[in-house]
């Protein structure tokens, strides 16, 4: 099933729901703990990112309100969304949402769009109940057999009368198969890293390296989205939301390239498909001459690892250093007997050395699963 979103309409959230609530909140130190499920034991749901929420089992004996299964699942604090299909507990700031359209894999489809309001809510700006109700989510409106889409205002749905397509939403999470990763690239083939030769040179004469936008998330709304919204993550290329057009901002364009210059992810480094905004403390780096997806690939990695090694989250970041000195070894340009070419115009470094821009975007494709990319 094709995922065009260009005729999805805007949901308000609260209006799809029947209902929404704080659950009972346990305190885990209090309850008997398993990390398995067993007999006699609850899911404890609780703000955790990993295993769907999951934080490990209680006994039932020790609780007196267990929440029926087939629930969204939202900790209001962190933002964290989960899908429970059995019965369950929770620890603090849990909100239980429940609908009639909610099953295994209308929920999987819902709980993806939750998951990326994320980047707008943390400890200081929490997804409270209301936040939650406000929450625009743009979803397929269902339509008759001409395709027209279909308005019924009575469903009170939206204002306008659409209505969400909740088999559509089903079924496309049904057609979702996977199968293992290939490649035909063969390992044999990987041309040998000898970085012994390497020169160093300062990451703004190599590419054009500037300030992002830096748009709280706060400040961006998801109504008819447009464009990216990149923060300093290190998952999903850095994109933690699809946001609106902002009046005098300008985007940046797809093939482009975005660096977290601080926070958790200080170093992650990612080429960007489509146009984008970024959030506070991402830089851009744009080509000076044209560069494959390879070679940009090569220079991120490296990017990332020098960063490890340099520079540390919240003390010594890249703010005050990506567009003077933080450098990376890169290899340089040679002729065929094997001297140093030399640019007399020392446009990417004062000794005049040419990265070779060939020869990464050859070992790139010469590692298993470069194909793919």
């Amino acid at each position: 099933m094709n995922l065009d979103i260009g005729n999805w309409k805007p949901f308000k959230f609260g209006k799809l729901i029947d209902d929404i609530y704080k659950a009972k909140a346990y305190a885990k130190i209090e309850l008997s703990t398993s990390s398995h499920k067993r007999t006699g034991y609850l899911p404890f749901v609780s703000r955790t990112e990993t295993n769907n929420g999951v934080d490990c089992y209680v006994s039932e004996s020790d609780v007196d309100n267990i929440e029926d299964g087939n629930a969204i699942v939202i900790g209001d604090t962190t933002a964290t969304v989960s899908y429970q299909s059995n019965p369950f507990v929770t620890g603090d700031h849990m909100i239980v949402i429940r609908a009639q359209w909610i099953n295994k894999y209308v929920a999987m489809f819902i709980v993806a769009l939750l998951r990326r309001e994320r980047f707008r809510y943390s400890y200081g700006r929490a997804f409270l109940k209301e936040s939650i109700e406000k929450t625009y989510l743009l979803l397929p409106a269902r339509h008759d057999g001409n395709g027209v889409i279909v308005k019924d205002k009575e469903s009170g749905f939206s204002d306008e009368g659409y209505i969400p397509d909740w088999q559509w939403m089903e079924e496309y999470i049904k057609s979702l198969h996977y199968k293992p990763l290939a490649t035909a690239v063969k390992k044999q083939t990987a041309v040998p890293l000898a970085t012994d030769t390497w020169k160093e040179f300062y990451l703004h004469r190599i590419m054009n390296a500037q300030m992002g936008n830096g748009i709280d998330a706060v400040a961006t709304t998801s109504n008819t989205p447009r464009y990216n919204y990149v923060s300093r993550d290190s998952n999903g290329n850095g994109v933690v939301g699809f946001v609106d057009e902002i009046e005098g901002e300008e985007p940046f364009p797809a093939g482009t390239m975005t660096l977290a210059l601080g926070g958790s992810f200080l170093g992650a480094c990612f080429i960007q498909r489509k146009p984008f905004y970024t959030a506070q403390n991402v830089a851009v780096l744009s080509e000076k001459v044209p560069l494959s997806d390879y070679v940009k690939l090569f220079i991120a990695t490296l990017i990332r690892n020098e960063c490890k090694v340099k520079y540390q989250a919240f003390g010594r970041e890249l703010n005050a250093h990506f567009r003077k000195d933080f450098t990376i070894k890169l290899p340089v340009a040679h002729d065929e007997n094997g001297l140093n070419v030399i640019d007399d115009r020392r446009e990417f470094s004062d000794e005049g050395y040419i990265p070779d821009w060939d020869w990464m975007e050859q070992y790139i494709k010469s590692l298993p699963y470069s194909d793919r990319i």
